[in-house]
């Protein structure tokens, strides 16, 4: 049915899940369906790695060979 909502189990990508911000690795905290969301959203959490720079920074999603788009940034605020 569409508009259906995810429901637990929630389900999660079988093949691994990375992110670089600032072309360094950051740890992927969950990467699965998105709770509350229509089924099929995908949510992938992050911590962002230590030393990255304040201001816009390229951010780079590849889950298996299949990569997200170049140019894709995201706001760094270092405390």
């Amino acid at each position: 049915m569409d508009g259906k909502l995810a429901t637990a189990p929630l389900p999660s990508p079988i093949l691994p899940v990375n992110v670089t911000v600032a072309d360094q690795p950051a740890t992927v905290q969950y990467a699965g369906a998105a709770p509350g969301e229509v089924a099929g959203v995908m949510q992938v959490n992050i911590q962002i790695p230590a030393g990255t720079p304040s201001g816009n920074v390229p951010v780079a999603l590849t889950i298996g060979t299949a990569a997200s788009q170049s140019g894709v940034t995201i706001a760094v605020s270092a405390n």
